[in-house]
C-alpha cells in the first residue's frame, strides 16, 4: 500500500545525528538536536519509522521533504537520490542532456567532469548516506531487546537489501577499488575499500543470505513500496551481469557470473510470467497499481511526500514554463522547467510508426529534432514517458504542483532482456529458445515483431527503447564497451555536435575530493587528479 512511505518520523533524523559514520563522510544531518537512540527506539514501531527513513531517502532531500536537507553542502533542488542517479546515468549518455547552466551540469554530457564535480559528489554522498542509515538501523536492531521479534527481523532484512542497492550503485558508478566499505559493525570512515573480489563476493553472499532467509517477503508478496526477494534478485542479476566488466575478466571466470545473473533473471521471469499489457500505464500517476511488472517503485504522493527529484523532476524538466498544452497533457501545472532534451541519435533507434515506446515530441511549438544547440530548450525534442495522468481518469484536476507518479526502479521487463543478454554472453543455464522468448515478449508488448538481429548490438538498442529515462543507460553503455572511446558517437558526446571520442577513465566517476581528502585509507580512480594527502 502506498501509505508506507508516509511513515516519516523525527526519530530517524535524531538517530542519525548520533552516528559517527555520517560525520566521517562530512555529510552530517542538519538537525543539531542530538537524541540518543535508546531514548527514541522504545518499541518495535519506532524501528519501522526509522526503516521508513531508509526508504524515503531514495526520493526526498530530508525527512520533511524539500524544506529540510539530510546532507550539508548539496543543494536541496538536485540533492535527491533518484535525481542524482538520473544526472549521472542519463545526462552522460546518448539518451539525454540538460540545457541549463547550473553548476557543472554541462560537464556531464560533455563527459568532462572532475573529482570536484558537485553532481558527482551528490550521488556519492547519497549512496553513503543511505548505507549509513541502513547500517545504523541494523546495528541498533541487532542490539535491542526486540532483536528476535519477527517484525524486527523483517526490518533488518529490508535494511540489508536497501544497503545492497546503494552498494550496487556505488560499485557501478565509482568502481570497486577505492569506494569506502562498511557494515553495521564498522563506520564508513574507519575502513578503506575492500579488496576487489571481496566486495563483489560480500555482496553476493548478502544476496544469497537474504534469498535463503525468512526476513523478506517472497517475490510479489511484499506490501507495495517495500522490498522483497524479487528486489534482491534484480540486484543479483545486475551485479553479476556487470561483474566481468568491474573485475576485467573474461572466459570461464566471466561465464560463472553470467550464470548467476541468468539464475536471478529466470527466477523473476517465473514469478512475472507476463508483462503488463499497457506500457504507458507503467509511468502514469497511478502506476502503484502496476505490481504485475513493477518490482520496486520509489514512491511519490502529492501532498504527502513532496520533492524536486524523482518523477517530479522527470516530468517538470521536460516542458517549458507557461506551456499549458504540455501541462494539460501531463496533468500538472504549466510551471515547467524546460531542461531535459533527447538526442537525435537516441530518437533514431525507434520505429516511431510502430513502437509504442516512442514517447517523444517537439512540444506544441514543433521544435526541431536536430538538437543543434545544447543550451537552448527549443532546439530539440523531449520525453513525455512519465506523466501524472491517471490511467483511469480518477483525478478531478489536471493542475497538480507535485506528482503521484512512482519511479519504477526495477521492472520485470528488464529481467526479460537481461536473461537474453546472459545467453548471448555465454551463460550455460539458459537456452537460446528461452532467451529469444523473453526478448520477444518485450517486443510484442511494444507492438513489434520478433527480434531478427539476435546479437548484442541489437540488445543494447532494445534496452535503450525499453528502459529510456530509467537510469540504466550509462551502465549499459559501459558494459557493452560503448560509453567512452570513439566506436560509438552520439550528438554532443564530448561536447561536440557530431560527437568525439572520450577517454576510458570516464567509465567510472572519481572519488570526490571531499571524501578522498578526509579518509587517508582511500585512493583515487585512475585518470583523476586529487591533491596529495
Amino acid at each position: 500500500m502506498k501509505q508506507f512511505r508516509i511513515i516519516l518520523a523525527v526519530c530517524a533524523a535524531a538517530l542519525l545525528s548520533a552516528t559517527s559514520c555520517i560525520k566521517d563522510l562530512e555529510i552530517a544531518p542538519v538537525d543539531d538536536d542530538v537524541v540518543l537512540p535508546e531514548m527514541i527506539l522504545t518499541g518495535v514501531e519506532q524501528y519501522e519509522q526509522v526503516l521508513a527513513k531508509c526508504y524515503v531517502g531514495l526520493s526526498t532531500s530530508g525527512s520533511s521533504g524539500e524544506s529540510s536537507a539530510d546532507i550539508q553542502g548539496i543543494d536541496n533542488g538536485f540533492g535527491q537520490y533518484i535525481r542524482a542517479l538520473f544526472y549521472l546515468n542519463e545526462y552522460t549518455t546518448d539518451a539525454a542532456l540538460c540545457v541549463w547552466n547550473d553548476g557543472t551540469v554541462n560537464a556531464l554530457h560533455n563527459i568532462s567532469w572532475t573529482q570536484s564535480d558537485v553532481y558527482v559528489r551528490g550521488m556519492f554522498s547519497r549512496c553513503y548516506y543511505q548505507i549509513s542509515m541502513c547500517n545504523e538501523l541494523i546495528r541498533q536492531a541487532k542490539a535491542s531487546q526486540f532483536k528476535d521479534d519477527p517484525k524486527i527481523l523483517q526490518y533488518i532484512a529490508e535494511a540489508r537489501a536497501l544497503r545492497l542497492l546503494s552498494y550496487l550503485h556505488a560499485v557501478d558508478m565509482f568502481g570497486y577499488k577505492h569506494i569506502p566499505f562498511a557494515t553495521e559493525e564498522t563506520s564508513v570512515g574507519s575502513e578503506g575499500p575492500a579488496p576487489k573480489e571481496d566486495l563483489i563476493d560480500w555482496m553476493n553472499q548478502e544476496i544469497e543470505d537474504l534469498l535463503a532467509g525468512n526476513g523478506l517477503a517472497a517475490i510479489r508478496n511484499a506490501e507495495y513500496g517495500r522490498v522483497d526477494k524479487g528486489f534482491v534478485q534484480m540486484i543479483k542479476a545486475k551485479l553479476n551481469l556487470n561483474a566481468p566488466v568491474y573485475l576485467s575478466i573474461s572466459g570461464a571466470e566471466a561465464t560463472a557470473y553470467y550464470d548467476k545473473a541468468a539464475e536471478a533473471c529466470k527466477a523473476i521471469v517465473a514469478a512475472y510470467p507476463t508483462l503488463h499489457d499497457n506500457y504507458a500505464e507503467l509511468f502514469m500517476g497511478d502506476n502503484h497499481k502496476r505490481n504485475d511488472e513493477i518490482i520496486f517503485g520509489v514512491q511519490e504522493v502529492n501532498g504527502s511526500v513532496q520533492t524536486w527529484g524523482s518523477t517530479q523532476f522527470l516530468i517538470f524538466s521536460c516542458f517549458e514554463s507557461g506551456d499549458a498544452v504540455a501541462g494539460d497533457r501531463l496533468w500538472v501545472s504549466d510551471s515547467g522547467w524546460g531542461g531535459t532534451l533527447v538526442t537525435p541519435t537516441y530518437l533514431a533507434k525507434f520505429d516511431r510508426a510502430k513502437d509504442k515506446r516512442f514517447m517523444f515530441w517537439g512540444g506544441p511549438n514543433n521544435y526541431p529534432e536536430d538538437l543543434n544547440s545544447n543550451t537552448s530548450f527549443n532546439s530539440g525534442w523531449t520525453s513525455f514517458k512519465f506523466t501524472n495522468e491517471p490511467s483511469d481518469g480518477s483525478y478531478t484536476s489536471k493542475g497538480a504542483t507535485f506528482v503521484d507518479t512512482d519511479f519504477p526502479l526495477f521492472r520485470s521487463a528488464d529481467a526479460y532482456l537481461m536473461l537474453a543478454e546472459c545467453q548471448l554472453r555465454g551463460a550455460t543455464n539458459v537456452t537460446e529458445t528461452e532467451a529469444k522468448a523473453a526478448w520477444n515478449a518485450v517486443r510484442a508488448r511494444a507492438g513489434l515483431g520478433n527480434v531478427t538481429n539476435y546479437n548484442l548490438d541489437e540488445m543494447l538498442d532494445e534496452r535503450a527503447r525499453e528502459l529510456s529515462f530509467e537510469c540504466h543507460r550509462r551502465s549499459d553503455l559501459v558494459r557493452f564497451g560503448k560509453f567512452t572511446g570513439g566506436s560509438y558517437l552520439w550528438t554532443w558526446k564530448g561536447g561536440e555536435y557530431n560527437g568525439v571520442a572520450t577517454d576510458e577513465h570516464y567509465n567510472v566517476f572519481p572519488i570526490p575530493d571531499a571524501e578522498y581528502n578526509s579518509n587517508s585509507k582511500l585512493g583515487q580512480n585512475p585518470g583523476y587528479a586529487s591533491a596529495s594527502k
